[in-house]
């Protein structure tokens, strides 16, 4: 039985991807590697949506909350 890749393995992952986004546009082979990696597990999907958020988030220059 395959080991089941952790949440935060799966975030670390998904942050590095929405990083390269956020830089520059991906190229073709990235863009590949990109999709053969969210279609292995489906928390990859939300995992990267999240990290996007963020991503854009800080680039919004909305301060943070105090919450």
């Amino acid at each position: 039985m395959a080991d089941r890749e952790s949440n935060a393995r799966i975030d670390d992952a998904a942050a590095i991807w929405a990083a390269r986004i956020d830089a520059r546009a991906l190229t073709a082979d990235e863009e590949i590697r990109l999709e053969r990696w969210l279609a292995k597990d489906i928390r990859r999907q939300g995992a990267l949506a999240r990290a996007l958020a963020v991503a854009l988030h800080m680039a919004d220059g909305s301060p943070q909350s105090s919450d």
